[in-house]
């Protein structure tokens, strides 16, 4: 590359050229930014970051932001650290120069953070200014672990909320749905049982799906909570009426400390031990009452709601007769652009279409779906001229203005010129064109010998005859009696539920194998529990309500099994029980377990 630029440029101008890569590749590599908490509490003292990050060059004349509405209790106080990475034999070193504050909100409102800037080499970097809520509300401690005498109230701060952008819509209208989780002081180790809303009535489309879920401070209603992103969808309405989303539920994994029951000491809160309990948290259901779209809607209108653009052209404004091009219609901006259709085009009788394509290049966000979708129509004029087409009109519906709006093309003109038809006889492929032979002559000779047949037996009165319908008969027979024991053994509910016990537990023990080797500990034993309690259900015939030990023991003994069996089935369900409220034991516990499972089963089923 340097051999190119000596080449084209000359050594100075080469240098030069160098000069302003390398400028240009540090300046995009530099950075400025800021860190604060978007919602603190009134007297509440914070910390405010502001960091650059950078490859080279020097940092200078930092110029700190107006602190209006905070009260700066220290600051700024500098660091700088380096890291250094090598990847493929490519090597970086990246610098960060950090100026932190220590502040406090003096009032309850919104207070705006202005922009501080800084010099990283020859450039200067700003960040862009940040609003800061105070309110009256606790702060919120989410790593904190309830201790023992708040076990009855843990998770009671937990809340799953569903918002709507809106409640009230037009068919076609984006709606954005954001489920979030909010927490104040409970500690969160996980999740379970996960269930997301469904959404009858609405066309669907996720746009964010967090896979490390992450909290950050939010005000609601006054009190400041952890609030945690854990869906968002946009949803197009597709039918009238109040249509309402379904409730969001799922169960929170928490972290409590275990109760003492002696006297505590200054030791206890590095040596204490914690146990998970679970808490099932369910959003509230949400209605959005939908409305039609207005009568008399122009023949244009292919179902657009929202804000559009519209633009048309050919590849060419001149073409050969028989020549291949098309005509191109753009339709750009904002709603529901994932389901328009492609406009209407009257081509002239002397063009031959195709099939429309459609290109898409659209992206989704918490305003709805924005984007281009370009509608190829591809033909070949067979005929020269100057061809006048009717204007493209489109037409949608707008949210604003809450009426229909028409956008049109204009006239669209294509001269066509004199051009060489090459397609004149199409001719399958494989076939060739010849002249027509003569075989010999015109009409072929017909014989005049006929050539006859013996006359075979005829079946009236042969033993097929009397074989056919005796076979018909008998097979009726059987399969008649087939279908009463088919139909006598689904009556028998007993027996049936008896037959499948062990095709039921096998499919369960194969769940519980899977829960096993992904090391999901409660919803392996949860999974194990339900499948020695199934098969003894179906097996002995007994409701699950009557399932206690001694039934049990009753029902095996009648069967004539072992005392060892039956001893050995009760300590794997004591084991199920006590896994599903203990923590963690290892997986080599769970493997034993799962063994111990199935050789009962087995034992049981001989």
């Amino acid at each position: 590359m340097i051999k190119g630029l000596y080449r084209v440029f000359g050594r100075t101008a080469a240098a030069a050229v160098l000069t302003l890569l390398c400028v240009l590749t540090a300046s995009a590599q530099n950075s400025f930014t800021a860190d604060a908490p978007a919602v603190v509490s009134t007297d509440e003292i914070f910390r405010v970051v502001f960091t650059a990050t950078y490859e080279g060059g020097k940092v200078s004349d930092f110029v700190p932001p107006s602190f209006e509405g905070l009260e700066v209790l220290a600051g700024p106080v500098s660091s700088t650290s380096t890291s250094f990475q090598s990847i493929n034999g490519q090597s970086s070193t990246t610098h960060t120069h950090s100026y932190t504050y220590t502040v406090r909100a003096v009032q309850e409102g919104k207070v705006t953070l202005g922009a501080a800037s800084v010099k990283i080499g020859k450039e200067t970097y700003s960040t862009e200014p940040r609003t800061i809520e105070a309110v009256k509300g606790e702060v919120p401690d989410q790593g904190a672990a309830a201790s023992g005498g708040q076990r009855q109230s843990a998770g009671e701060d937990l809340m799953l909320r569903m918002s709507v952008s809106k409640t009230r819509a037009v068919v076609g209208e984006p709606v954005i749905v954001t489920l979030k989780l909010y927490v104040q002081s409970s500690a969160i180790s996980g999740f379970e049982d996960v269930r997301f809303p469904t959404f009858d009535g609405f066309w669907s489309q996720e746009i964010d799906a967090p896979q490390n879920i992450q909290f950050v401070r939010e005000n609601y209603n006054g009190q400041i909570y952890n609030a945690a992103l854990l869906r968002r969808y946009m949803l197009l309405p597709q039918q009238t009426g109040a249509l309402t989303i379904d409730p969001a539920e799922l169960v929170c994994l928490l972290q409590i400390r275990a109760e003492s029951t002696g006297p505590r000491s200054i030791f206890d809160d590095f040596f204490s031990s914690y146990q998970t309990i679970r808490k099932r948290v369910t959003s509230e259901p949400v209605t959005v009452n939908v409305s039609a779209l207005p009568a008399g809607a122009p023949a244009s209108f292919t179902g657009g709601v929202g804000s559009f653009r519209l633009s048309a052209g050919f590849d060419s404004d001149s073409v050969a007769a028989h020549e291949a091009t098309s005509l191109k219609i753009t339709i750009s901006g904002t709603g529901n652009i994932n389901l328009v259709d492609a406009p209407k085009v009257q081509l002239p009788a002397d063009f031959e279409a195709y099939d429309v394509r459609k290109t898409e290049n659209i992206s989704t966000g918490e305003s709805g779906s924005t984007g281009t979708l370009t509608f190829e129509y591809p033909f070949i004029p067979r005929a020269p001229g100057v061809f006048d087409i009717d204007p493209v009109e489109f037409t949608y519906y707008d949210i604003a203005a809450g009426r229909y709006r028409t956008l049109s093309s204009g006239p669209l003109r294509l001269k066509v010129g004199e051009g060489t038809r090459t397609d004149a006889a199409v001719i399958p492929s494989g076939v060739s064109k010849r002249s027509v032979e003569s075989l010999g002559e015109d009409i072929r000779f017909i014989s005049t010998v006929p050539r006859l047949k013996k006359a075979g037996r005829m079946m009236v009165g042969s033993p097929a005859m009397l074989i056919i319908p005796v076979a018909i008969v008998l097979a009726a027979a059987a399969v008649w009696m087939l279908l009463s024991r088919s139909i006598a053994r689904r009556s028998d509910v007993a027996g049936t539920r008896n037959r499948k016990a062990m095709k039921v537990a096998r499919a369960r023990l194969k769940n519980a194998s899977a829960f096993l080797k992904q090391g999901l500990y409660s919803a392996f034993y949860e999974e194990l529990h339900k499948a020695l309690h199934g098969y003894i259900s179906d097996k002995l015939m007994l409701p699950v309500a009557d399932l206690t030990r001694e039934r049990i023991g009753e029902e095996l003994r009648s069967r004539g099994k072992d005392e060892a069996v039956i001893q050995e089935l009760y300590d794997i369900l004591d084991a199920c029980e006590y896994a599903r409220y203990a923590p963690a034991s290892g997986s080599e516990a769970m493997e034993k377990h799962y063994q111990q499972a199935v050789k009962v089963i087995s034992q049981i089923e001989s």
